[in-house]
């Protein structure tokens, strides 16, 4: 019969998280099955689902060796070339830089080449079977650039983890939009209205019940001319997430009436146009430049920035914008 024992790296997690990462392509309803019906055994004995595991538990698995190797088999994956820059890395913790056009994971369209892809090809992450594998802590959207946390061992990814729900980990972003806020700083608190989803633009049917919050900081503003002696005034915003809700930041932008350049789906059309023209600019402005936290084994505190991506510099210094 199979068994493992989990390693330091694995425990600290329940047990049918463990065995969902054991088995990728095994339904839910089937792991719980097997729990349910006394095919699993945790160190001689029948476990609750939400057991946490300890380091140096055995795990036995009652099925055919066959079946096991069959249900526990990942697809292979082929090697990618990483294109993100390595801001921070020690043997618990890796920041890097991901450029806009990336996706954090694979999906429709990029099933083959993702940023965390990119990740265990740099790190040399081995196929073979086990409950862990260095991830990232959060998220950022495929056409924004900027600091990404990844833990490398699982006690810094589970304490990155709490530290972002608890809100121990600071995540600045510099925004580009158009417009300038009535006062110099403030807090947004907005629904998130995702305009991703149906409906998710009407206030009866937006995404998060919940507010979702944003600091924001005017760090300068610029006089743009257009035509015909127009011209319009945007702001290079600092902004704080409090929390961190898909498309909050995006979402909360469009609501306080300053778009986002560059945002196709939450900007302003006419603005963005004439910045794809003028500037080639050809995705949104939102750029990850700053993140602060302590370390999560070591406690040390950590102050990181990334200066703006190439396919913004030109923007930047045309319009003379500094990172703050």
């Amino acid at each position: 019969m199979p068994s493992m024992t989990v390693s330091e790296n694995e425990s600290g997690q329940r047990l049918d998280r463990y065995l969902r990462k054991i088995f990728p392509s095994m339904p839910i309803s089937h792991i719980y099955k097997l729990i349910r019906t006394r095919k699993i055994r945790l160190n001689g004995k029948r476990p609750h689902i939400q057991t946490i595991l300890e380091s140096g538990d055995r795990i036995i698995i009652h099925m055919q060796e066959e079946r096991f190797t069959s249900d526990t088999k990942r697809p292979r994956r082929k090697p990618v070339q990483p294109t993100f820059n390595i801001v921070f890395e020690d043997d618990h913790l890796l920041v890097v830089s991901k450029p806009a056009g990336l996706s954090v994971h694979g999906g429709k369209g990029h099933e083959k080449n993702s940023l965390i892809d990119q990740v265990h090809t740099y790190l040399g992450v081995p196929e073979q079977l086990s409950a862990f594998r260095p991830s990232l802590a959060h998220r950022l959207d495929r056409d924004t650039s900027g600091l990404l946390l990844i833990g490398k061992s699982g006690q810094a990814l589970r304490t990155l983890g709490r530290m972002l729900k608890t809100r121990h980990i600071a995540k600045h972003y510099l925004a580009l939009v158009l417009g300038k806020p009535k006062k110099p700083s403030g807090t947004w608190k907005f629904r998130v209205q995702r305009l991703d989803v149906p409906g998710g633009n009407q206030p009866h049917r937006t995404v998060s019940e919940k507010p979702g919050l944003t600091e924001y900081r005017l760090a300068m503003s610029r006089t743009l001319h257009l035509f015909k002696g127009i011209a319009r005034e945007i702001s290079l915003l600092d902004l704080h997430l409090i929390t961190g809700r898909t498309h909050q930041i995006r979402s909360h932008l469009q609501q306080s009436g300053l778009p986002l350049a560059g945002d196709p789906r939450y900007g302003d059309p006419d603005f963005n146009r004439m910045l794809r023209k003028r500037y080639n600019l050809k995705r949104q402005f939102l750029h990850a430049y700053r993140i602060e936290l302590a370390h999560p084994i070591t406690q040390k505190p950590i102050i990181l920035t990334d200066p703006f991506p190439d396919d913004l510099l030109g923007l930047a210094r045309s319009l003379d914008l500094k990172i703050p």
